[in-house]
């Protein structure tokens, strides 16, 4: 019984021994715990916690207002998809109407394709009745006189203002002696086109209009004929028609005095040429350009004696536009028409007499 109960002393002292050792391992545990660091990570997961907390709730408000807007521009987007539909129906409709007007206008074209042949039949026999007239006032059986009023060098700045007053005029049509270089309207094309559909006679000055000396006009047979040449070519781009009268600058004697020859020349380009039996001496220094009432008086006095009088003037000089207006009713009660220059008439190959 004794070694029993020894036994068992032994080992509820082995027992007590060793919850000593783990009370005491327990009590230095808590005594050495390293508190600070962990309240710091304690801390630090809270910190993160809340910031997640913070990104979640802003996740969903941006989530929410991206939300909104996508609705907002789906909504937008059908209003815009409907306004697109009722503008394509609206370029639809108008690219029929383009459609008609292209399918119109091919058509106009194809007519105004015959146009310059029709034109040219017509100024042809219009030339022929007028060749007709010229001969019966040669042979004294009428007593019409006609007046072929030209202007020459332009279009000018004021060309318009001829037109304009031409335009005011009944039954009265002159001859343009045109030169693209003489001058610098800033509408020449324009201003030529609207002479052709007055019922104005276009024709040729040179292209340069640069006859003095030294000047590519009479410089040679060969810049001669260029200047001619392309100054036909530009009035028929201009126009759709071809001139085919020629007038020298400065006037045929001084022409064909420095370039013998250049009659041939006028000749073989199909051209006939033509000066002028009055002459208002309405160019040159400006000093020197008489008013409008000298050239008013010369317009009358000068044709007072000719059947078929040619004016030479210029409609770059403002006096010329003032004479113009002054002396065309006078000849009118005088007698005379005036009618546009044909290549037809008697008069080709007339020399200045004035």
């Amino acid at each position: 019984m004794r070694i029993f109960f020894r036994v068992i002393n032994s080992i509820l002292l082995v027992a007590a021994l060793l919850a000593a050792a783990f009370c005491g391992y327990f009590v230095y545990s808590v005594m050495n715990f390293p508190a600070d660091e962990y309240n710091a990570q304690i801390i630090e997961a809270n910190k993160q916690t809340e910031k997640y907390r913070a990104d979640t709730i802003a996740a969903r408000e941006e989530s929410a207002q991206r939300l909104a807007f996508l609705r907002e521009d789906i909504r937008n987007n059908g209003e815009e998809a409907v306004a697109l539909a009722d503008s394509i129906e609206e370029m639809k409709a108008a690219q029929a109407e383009k459609d008609i007007k292209l399918k119109e206008a091919q058509t106009e074209a194809m007519l105004l394709s015959d146009l310059p042949g029709g034109v040219s039949a017509a100024r042809e026999s219009y030339a022929l009745a007028i060749r007709e007239l010229e001969d019966k006032i040669l042979n004294g059986e009428s007593d019409v006189r006609i007046c072929y009023w030209t202007l020459d060098d332009g279009p000018s700045y004021i060309t318009e203002n001829f037109l304009n007053a031409l335009d005011e005029m009944d039954h009265v049509h002159v001859t343009f002696f045109t030169a693209n270089g003489a001058n610098d309207a800033p509408n020449e094309e324009e201003l030529l086109r609207r002479e052709m559909t007055s019922g104005h006679s276009i024709q040729n000055h040179t292209f340069s209009h640069a006859y003095w000396e030294g000047g590519v006009v009479y410089s040679n047979l060969d810049n001669f004929k260029d200047q001619i040449v392309k100054q036909d070519e530009w009035l028929f781009e201009v126009t759709g028609f071809h001139p085919g009268i020629f007038r020298y600058p400065g006037g045929s004697a001084w022409g064909r005095d420095l370039l013998p020859g250049s009659e041939d020349v006028i000749a073989e380009l199909g051209y006939q040429w033509v000066d002028w039996n009055c002459n208002l001496y309405d160019a040159g220094a400006e000093e020197n350009l008489p008013s409008a009432a000298l050239e008013t008086s010369r317009a009358v006095t000068q044709t007072s004696e000719e059947q078929i009088a040619i004016i030479l003037s210029h409609d770059w000089n403002p006096q010329t536009l003032v004479a113009l207006k002054s002396a065309i009713p006078i000849l009118q009660e005088q007698g005379y028409v005036f009618l546009p220059l044909f290549p037809e008439s008697v008069t080709m190959g007339m020399v200045a007499t004035r």
